[in-house]
């Protein structure tokens, strides 16, 4: 009796397992996903931010940001240098083509212009209304190439505590205290140099490594020009980053501190 239990039972395991036809084996999902062909889609690290400036019919230069999420969706920036410059925001989804190598941005307005990139290793190649590449002395133009980011140090209030190896001592009427902010959109800087107010711009690569450019201040006279001359001085001959604990540190081609911030809060 018990054997005939046995039996029946196995032989219902048999019958459902047959009847359940979509369940795949680990054997099978894993043959299909090593059957998929390598594409950008599927063999690239293509999320992220992509900057660059393409050209413009009526001005100096389109300075463009678009960032495209592993969801598909989209978030584009463009500032058209020489005119209001006003920057436009787009937000919306994107869809890829069949062989995983080319994306198109997906608008609202179906008469808009068809925007379609060729994905790259760690670039955006800009195509024409046809869909093909931009060939010719122009071609480097119609690029957009990703940027490196690191939010443990941006988006953050950096309050400078060091100055080439002086502790900072505010004026005794020095109300602001020197101090910078990284902000991820379009990598500018914003901070204050105890006196004037100071913006420009940054970029982050491999190896920890920052530059500051275009760095410039408003023009006011205070009596601590010195500690604020200093600062200036020190982004501009930064050449890399580590990062302490909530301690930042900017350093020199030769790895010797140039200046030290502690981390206060998130922006």
């Amino acid at each position: 009796m018990k054997k005939q239990f046995l039996f029946i039972i196995l032989v219902l395991f048999i019958i459902m397992s047959a009847c359940n036809p979509n369940k795949k084996s680990t054997q099978t999902l894993e043959n299909e996903k090593n059957a998929m062909p390598d594409n950008s889609r599927t063999s690239l690290d293509w999320a992220g931010v992509y900057r660059g400036v393409l050209p413009c019919a009526d001005c100096e230069g389109i300075e463009t940001e678009i960032k495209i999420n592993a969801d598909l969706t989209y978030l584009i920036s463009s500032t058209y240098l020489g005119k209001n410059e006003e920057t436009l925001k787009e937000i919306g989804s994107f869809k890829w083509d069949e062989a995983g190598a080319k994306i198109t941005l997906e608008k609202a307005d179906p008469k808009a212009t068809i925007i379609q990139f060729l994905v790259g290793e760690n670039i955006l190649f800009k195509l024409d209304a046809n869909g093909n590449r931009i060939e010719g002395d122009l071609k480097e133009i119609y690029q957009l190439k990703k940027v490196k980011l690191d939010n443990t140090i941006s988006e953050k209030y950096w309050k400078l505590i060091e100055l080439n190896g002086k502790k900072i001592i505010l004026g005794k009427n020095q109300n602001t205290a020197p101090h910078l902010t990284l902000k991820n959109e379009n990598s500018r800087v914003f901070g204050n140099g105890g006196c004037n107010a100071i913006q420009g711009s940054y970029e982050l690569s491999e190896g920890n490594k920052i530059k500051f450019s275009k760095i410039g201040s408003t023009k006011m006279f205070c009596d601590y020009m010195e500690m604020e001359q200093a600062l200036l001085q020190v982004l501009e001959n930064t050449d890399n980053y580590s990062v302490e604990k909530d301690t930042v540190v900017l350093n020199n081609a030769t790895m010797i501190s140039l200046a030290r911030f502690q981390m206060v809060y998130a922006k």
